[in-house]
């Protein structure tokens, strides 16, 4: 049983091996001969039957010119000798000639097949003659018919043929495969023309356009080799001329990436250090407001005011750092998150002063449940508050609404407002002026935070009565 399995693994790797995959060009050349031939099948179909009906018109005018011998003799007779020789000249088995006041003339053996199928040749549509040549091509062996027609020798008469249909299906079978080898010549003749012009103005400069691609994915910032750019004019060359002004931004992009997240990881490394050492000069800080001189005392909040904007500054640069978070979505109450933050709010606006009053209210009914990531809805109100608060705000009130596809949350302060010069740039990192001493990355994580929740924050108001953020969380069934 395991020699059977370890010896069909590789016949199957050998198979998916073998397997051979068109590229665009052998699939033009097959869509160009498909064309042709469809063309040529559709040309061919009224040729057999124009060729058929004048072979028909043909045996016509030679049985109507036979039957005109018998107007040499007296009495429209001849023998059978000589009628036999009439009708193989005129490659016929029988003719009746009928002609308006004159006697019928007739060219019959003695003893004449009779004829299978009738019909009229004179007023038959192209349809008609299409579909009674593909008959005759379908059938075998002789088959003798009788057709009717006029000549052009004498319109007036009627000309009425019996004959054999084998000789004339021959011809027809002869026919059809001289256009049958002519079509192939054409159809192989236009596709060569044609896969080469493609091939040439087409394929290969793709082809050059794809190992550029490939060459950039696999070494995006070698600058070793820069690409050249093709002298074309048309679409070719513009793609090739923006795919090469593409490859220097994303190079350039790239180096700056990298450069940032060198940076990065050296400031990661930097605030950790400098968090610890701020945490320790903040124990000492707090000793020093318990000194018994009244100037230590005096200047104590004022150090501990600075290492608490050092230390916030710390916390938001390794939050920004960080890769924008997963959220983890549960069944969340928005009322009660909002009234945890408002407590968190309070007690650090008391700790840093005392005698300062700040009101935070939430207007919104408890029970409204929402999928979000609690802790990442907490940072969002938590940010946006403190913002609000040491921007000069004495009120906060945190709404929310519903829409049709998504919860709608307000957070309105009576702040200063925001200076009109940071508005568009609010949320881009590090752009500062809103207020002294601010990172300039709070709004620039908040807005990360609810675009993870797939949502979105804007200046909805703003003004000196204040400034209202709204921010929008997707409903999602829970």
């Amino acid at each position: 049983m395991s020699r059977v399995e370890t010896s069909s693994a590789p016949a199957v790797r050998t198979t998916q091996k073998r397997r051979w995959s068109f590229g665009l060009s052998p699939r033009i050349l097959a869509l160009v001969i498909v064309a042709v031939m469809t063309a040529e099948v559709a040309i061919f179909l009224p040729s057999i039957a124009r060729f058929r009906l004048n072979y028909l018109e043909s045996l016509i005018e030679t049985g109507a010119l036979a039957t005109l011998a018998l107007d040499a003799t007296p009495d429209n007779m001849i023998d059978e000798r000589l009628t036999s020789m009439l009708l193989d000249n005129a490659r016929v088995d029988g003719v009746v000639l009928i002609e308006p006041g004159k006697p019928k003339r007739a060219l019959i053996p003695p003893m004449p097949r009779q004829p299978r199928v009738t019909f009229e040749i004179a007023d038959a549509m192209v349809p008609e003659l299409i579909w009674d040549a593909l008959q005759a091509m379908a059938r075998s062996g002789s088959y003798d018919i009788r057709f009717g027609g006029r000549s052009l020798r004498m319109p007036n008469a009627r000309v009425y043929i019996i004959v054999d249909e084998l000789p004339l299906r021959l011809q027809m079978y002869g026919y059809s495969q001289r256009i049958l080898v002519l079509s192939i010549i054409i159809a192989l003749f236009t596709a060569g023309l044609l896969y080469l012009g493609l091939r040439w103005l087409i394929v290969r400069p793709l082809q050059g356009v794809v190992r550029e691609m490939t060459a950039f994915r696999q070494a995006p910032e070698d600058e070793t080799a820069p690409p050249q750019p093709k002298p074309r004019q048309d679409e070719i060359g513009l793609v090739d001329r923006e795919f090469d002004g593409l490859q220097r931004e994303l190079r350039a992009a790239l180096r700056q990436k990298t450069r940032l997240a060198e940076l990065g990881t050296a400031m990661s490394k930097i605030n950790h250090d400098l968090r610890n050492m701020l945490a320790t000069a903040q124990l000492v800080s707090d000793r020093l407001a318990r000194s018994e001189d009244p100037k230590v005392r005096e200047v104590a909040p004022m150090m501990l005011g600075s290492i608490d904007r050092a230390v916030r500054l710390c916390g938001d640069t390794l939050d920004y750092a960080r890769d924008r978070p997963v959220p983890k979505l549960a069944p969340v109450d928005l009322a009660d998150v909002a009234d945890e933050v408002g407590v968190a709010l309070i007690e650090q606006a008391e700790h840093s002063d005392p005698n300062a009053v700040h009101d935070w209210r939430v207007e919104i009914e408890h029970g409204r449940k929402i999928l979000a990531d609690r802790a990442l809805l907490f940072r969002i109100l938590f940010n946006l508050g403190r913002n609000a608060f040491d921007a000069g705000a004495k009120h906060v009130v945190v709404r929310a609404n519903e829409e049709k596809a998504t919860i709608v949350v307000d957070v309105v302060d009576d702040g200063p407002g925001v200076p009109e010069e940071l508005r568009s740039r609010l949320f881009q990192p590090f752009a500062r002026g809103g207020r002294p001493g601010g990172s300039g990355l709070g709004l620039t994580i908040v807005r990360d935070l609810v675009v993870a929740h797939g949502g979105d924050i804007t200046l909805v108001a703003n003004g000196a009565a204040g400034a209202t953020f709204r921010f929008t969380i997707p409903r999602r069934a829970a």
